[in-house]
């Protein structure tokens, strides 16, 4: 027989930690509950507990009786010896402790399991205050007190207790049932990853199975997305792609071709998606492209969007629109948002750690499951984008094609300069007036925004059977441009979708930052940049964000604007132009003419 776990349950006050593990005592009869030891009088509020005086515990204490104590609020608690007896018989005990035995309890029992009881900070308050004992300003500081973090390597449970008791109990109860279960059927694969071995498809069909099943821990699945996301193979990551194509149905088109594209990302601006779209749409290809939000930018390609159209459509609303307009410009968060990704990225991301190889696989298979047939890949490589050098978007790129036609898609990565923004505008409203202008062929349009979409777009057109090249495919993109028609058909687009009435302009505050000094632009650092627009409120504020007045190789003059700050929240504008005066990592760097750099802004 094997031993029994140990669950130890902590939580802050208010979390109603006894009242879970009272209702589970009526559930889980093959369970042992501990009763705690306390110097507090029998018969006092709170927990059934075993009554000692101070001199009556300090005796037991000294004679090895219990096997943790703790002091908290004037009281001494303790644990008996005996419960590893219950252990040994393989029973699981249920007791309440304190976090910061945690430590010590993980060296004196076979197997610990701590279950993390919460709730919101105003839960929390409201409890503690209903109890009548402390006061306002008590329970406030007693709510925000920082709990140090636990140095021991053990499993933990986390169960919101938020709603009705009910509900926590039932939580309780199912995180408890879930840890005593038999290991998931993929452990041995799970532990080879982790152990560095590759996997095939039908090992990761069953580790994702047992995943999505809520048969692991969040220990066992954080261990195995640290080294799935940093080692994976290339026929690994073909593997992830099939699987996770199997966990999606796949939309079917009554297309010959549906066509989509995707970025990489990590240049500020660049928002040509706005400009292909329409172009393609012009011509008569299907093109459903859905985008992702931003998370560390300053505007996705859907905040984008939002500015003028709706965005969070249904898989029925994107048909249509495709069936209207022949595109749409949507939001992915309705139609293939996965549990994975969110679990990866939330590991990932505070970490900075590199998940482009598993980008690949996720990125591919919500295009196959979008039904697109064929996509083009934008890898953009610089100093401050997700990809550092040429070399490793080539890498990425020959990836994304090897896995691409391990699916039965035709996909072409392009590899673009992503040294500098692309366009004038750093921020979802901004960013759209600088398509607009492309669309409307102003002459004051940037001319990089426009070159960089019409490349784009003569690629995917070159994919039809009436076009076939790619210089016939730029031919005609330039054609639809210049002829309206590209403008026309985002009218179109952002009519099917439903048109924002009005739609959102640039934010009513300003600041501008200007040279210090004259100089030429050597070069524009993008990721301060978003940093700033960020810092104005962007994307949040789909109004707020940087415009750039200075281009690369530009002179400017001590005093020359080199950009404005937009922000509907003047404080905020305020801080953004602070942030960009006062701190070296976030100036637009400009060449003085005996080659110094000097800071700008």
């Amino acid at each position: 027989m094997s031993d029994g776990i140990f669950f130890f349950v902590v939580g802050p006050s208010g979390a109603g930690k006894d009242s879970l593990i009272d209702g589970a005592r009526e559930v889980l009869s093959d369970f042992v509950f501990a009763r705690r030891v306390v110097t507090r009088p029998h018969g006092s509020p709170g927990e059934d507990h075993e009554a000692l005086n101070e001199t009556e515990f300090a005796r037991l204490d000294s004679q090895g009786e219990f096997l943790i104590t703790w002091s908290a609020h004037g009281l001494r608690y303790g644990l008996r010896h005996d419960l590893l007896d219950a252990l040994s018989r393989g029973h699981h005990v249920i007791a309440n402790g304190s976090r910061a035995m945690i430590d010590v309890l993980s060296t004196r029992v076979p197997r610990l399991v701590v279950v993390d009881v919460n709730a919101p900070a105003s839960v929390l308050a409201a409890r503690i205050l209903a109890r009548g004992r402390e006061t306002h300003d008590e329970v406030v500081k007693r709510v925000a007190r920082q709990v140090e973090p636990t140095s021991a390597d053990v499993e933990v449970l986390k169960v919101m207790n938020d709603t009705t008791l009910e509900q926590g109990i039932a939580r309780f109860v199912a995180a408890l049932r879930r840890a005593t279960q038999p290991a998931p059927p993929s452990m041995r694969a799970l532990k080879a990853k982790i152990a560095g071995e590759a996997l095939n498809e039908a090992q990761y069909s069953g580790v994702f199975d047992d995943i999505l099943a809520l048969r692991y821990s969040d220990r066992d699945i954080n261990a195995f997305l640290l080294h799935a996301s940093q080692n994976l193979s290339d026929a690994e990551v073909l593997a992830l792609a099939k699987v996770r194509c199997k966990l999606t149905p796949r939309i079917e088109w009554d297309e010959p071709i549906l066509v989509d594209k995707h970025s990489m990302g990590g240049v500020p601006g660049s928002r040509i998606t706005l400009i292909v779209v329409p172009v393609v749409a012009a011509f008569g290809l299907a093109m459903p492209k859905t985008s992702s939000r931003a998370i560390t930018s300053a505007a996705g390609t859907a905040d984008a969007m939002e500015t003028v159209a709706r965005v969070d459509l249904t898989s029925a609303e994107v048909r249509r629109c495709v069936s209207e307009a022949r595109a749409c410009i949507a939001w992915n968060g309705r139609l293939n948002h996965s549990l994975i990704d969110d679990r990866i990225n939330a590991f990932t991301r505070p970490l900075g750690l590199d998940s482009n190889r598993w980008s690949v696989a996720s990125i591919l298979s919500k295009k196959w499951s979008a039904g697109s047939t064929h996509v083009i890949i934008d890898l953009p490589y610089g100093p401050h984008a997700k990809l550092k050098d040429e070399l490793e978007a080539r890498t990425l790129g020959n990836l994304f094609e090897y896995v691409a036609a391990g699916l039965g898609l035709h996909v072409k990565a392009m590899v673009t300069d992503g040294s500098s923004p692309i366009g004038r505008g750093i921020g979802p409203a901004l960013e759209v007036r600088d398509v607009k202008q492309v669309l409307d062929n102003d002459p004051s349009a940037p001319a990089d925004l426009r070159e960089k979409a019409l490349r784009f777009a003569a690629e995917i057109l070159a994919w039809a059977p009436a076009v076939g090249t790619v210089s016939k495919g730029r031919q005609i993109a330039e054609s639809l441009l210049s002829s309206g028609r590209a403008r026309i058909a985002f009218e179109s687009i952002v009519d099917s979708q439903g048109r924002r009435v009005p739609p959102v302009s640039v934010g009513n505050f300003v600041q501008t930052v200007v040279a210090q000094q004259g100089g030429i632009v050597s070069s524009i650092d993008g990721w301060a940049i978003a940093g700033i627009a960020r810092k104005a409120g962007a994307p949040t504020d789909l109004g707020a964000g940087v415009d750039l007045l200075a281009t690369v190789g530009q002179y400017v003059e001590p005093g020359d604007g080199l950009f404005h700050i937009y922000g509907a929240d003047e404080g905020l504008v305020s801080a953004a132009a602070l942030l960009a005066r006062t701190t070296r990592t976030h100036e637009i760097c400009v060449e003085r003419m005996n080659s110094a750099p000097f800071p700008s802004a």
